[in-house]
């Protein structure tokens, strides 16, 4: 189906109950890639499964960590995939050969990680008992490993250079004079600024400078006086994001407004980038808040929709498994989808372009789509429904390919037939849907894919047809489907670990 209709036909939004993703394993967090061709699916005994979320099949699965996976993000060109798990360790893997590039290790459990959207050498990590951190790789030009350079690490009471081989660069954000640090931070749409919110219902606005994590503090403001749970941004629509607080409430926030008087509320003393807090009169308010007011429930995991412009916010209740879907711009409750009574929602992501929403419940991964409605009407040649069938006649000359006794006298006899005109079929065209709003063209070396090999084991060959596959060639995949099901029947402990390499990958103590 074409992309670019998709929304004129049904609902934008799921209306019903699709099916579930098999992962062999309890599920615990959930991710698509930018075009939502491909799912990665983290588990709590630390594997990761790559779904071809079109066929909905198993493509690869990664022995990640050892311990629950609590999140994954993915690069802007679908070819990395960090992790990030409670035994301390993030992860960034090159997905096609299963392995890792580099990993960091923290001194407490990691509760998130996040690729910037435009740079897929700078990551967000945030961790339970510390504040987040910035950091930055970078991987030498042949591919092998990671180049030599300095490694910054700044935070609010010093600034210190070290020299380490195989190093990044790392950065604390630094925290408000409310709260000693922030217990959850995002990326914007663009990876420009970076909200991290703390236990006092306030949010602090850092910008960035360009390929680097060097920063400074631009504003911050009061959403609640309850500590803020999330906050999410629109994928498509740069200047809508979400924040989830403690007080059953979703605010919507335009950033615009926010960013809008940023050297006013800037306050830097002795040279540390403390942010003092904005006076309550200057914080800004809410474009929308959602809630539940006859239920008053708690909101386990928030998103936008997915499409150009977010319409709608998908909730998940964090006492049973409902999801609730608002329309963003009027705030009122269009659905409410119910799952599997007893089940508590973990997890809840929308598809970057369909409306179809992935959630996670007690370890299940479950798929919401749009009501299938089957039409058995009679449809017209130019695709309108009838209201009833009618015997056409058609005229003497209606169909004829050429009527000689007719002429069109308003013809232009040097213009081009339509008929004939040249069709390019290989040249690939840019859709739409796929390109940000500054964006002209598509990134032709994103990997959307993966490569699914066929299932030779039942293959059952006609007479004369023993020799049509040559024996080498079946010998291979044959050989490749038996490791791949030895590889998938394993028990993930902690010395299987051993089976990926990890000992030549680069790793850095935060």
């Amino acid at each position: 189906m074409n992309l670019e209709l998709l929304e004129q036909f049904g609902q934008n939004y799921p209306e019903e109950f699709d099916g579930v993703l098999d992962c062999f394993a309890t599920a615990t967090s959930v991710a698509f890639n930018r075009r939502g061709s491909v799912l990665a699916v983290g588990c709590n005994d630390g594997l990761v499964f790559i779904w071809d979320f079109l066929t909905r099949g198993v493509a690869k699965m990664i022995t990640a960590h050892v311990l629950p996976v609590t999140s994954l993000s993915w690069s802007r060109n679908g070819k990395l995939l960090a992790t990030s798990s409670n035994d301390c360790y993030v992860y960034v893997w090159d997905v096609l050969k299963s392995q890792p590039i580099i990993r960091w290790h923290l001194n407490t459990c990691v509760s998130s990680v996040q690729f910037s959207p435009r740079n897929h050498h700078i990551l967000l990590i945030h961790s339970m008992k510390q504040p987040s951190h910035l950091v930055q790789y970078q991987i030498s030009p042949d591919g092998t490993g990671i180049n030599y350079f300095i490694i910054k690490i700044m935070n609010l009471l010093k600034h210190f250079v070290h020299f380490l081989a195989k190093s990044i660069a790392h950065s604390k954000i630094p925290h408000d004079e409310e709260s000693e640090f922030d217990v959850v931070s995002s990326f914007d749409r663009r990876g420009e600024y970076v909200f991290s919110g703390n236990t006092k219902g306030r949010i602090q606005v850092i910008r960035l400078e360009k390929g680097s994590i060097n920063f400074s503090v631009v504003t911050s403001f009061r959403v609640s006086n309850t500590a803020i749970k999330q906050i999410e941004f629109a994928p498509k629509n740069k200047n809508i994001f979400l924040v989830n607080s403690a007080d059953r409430i979703i605010r919507v926030y335009d950033s615009a407004i926010i960013l809008a008087n940023d050297p006013a509320n800037t306050k830097s003393r002795k040279g540390n980038n403390i942010v003092a807090g904005n006076d309550s009169k200057l914080d800004p308010e809410p474009i929308q808040k959602l809630q539940d007011l006859v239920n008053r429930t708690t909101w386990k995991k928030c998103c936008f929709s997915g499409g150009t412009e977010s319409d709608y916010i998908c909730a998940g209740s964090s006492r049973q498994n409902s999801l609730y879907i608002w329309e963003r711009n009027v705030g009122t409750l269009l659905k409410i989808l119910h799952g599997t009574k007893g089940e508590v929602v973990c997890d809840v992501i929308w598809h970057p372009i369909r409306p179809v929403i992935v959630s996670i419940a007690s370890g299940v991964v479950s798929i919401w789509s749009q009501a299938q409605i089957e039409n058995w009407s009679a449809f017209a040649p130019d695709f309108k429904e009838l209201e009833e069938n009618i015997e056409y006649e058609e005229k003497e000359s209606e169909f004829d390919d050429y009527d000689e006794d007719k002429e069109d006298p308003n013809k232009d006899m040097g213009a081009t037939d339509e008929e004939d005109a040249v069709i390019d079929v290989v040249t690939p065209h840019s859709n739409d849907v796929f390109l940000s709003s500054d964006e002209e063209q598509e990134d032709r070396d994103a990997l959307v894919y993966f490569p699914i090999s066929v299932d030779m084991e039942n293959v059952e060959l006609d007479a004369g047809e023993e020799n049509f596959f040559d024996e080498t060639v079946l010998s291979n995949v044959s050989n490749i489907e038996n490791n791949h099901r030895e590889h998938r029947r394993q028990t993930m402990t902690r010395s299987d670990v051993s089976n990926i390499d990890r000992n030549n990958v680069c790793t850095v103590q935060i």
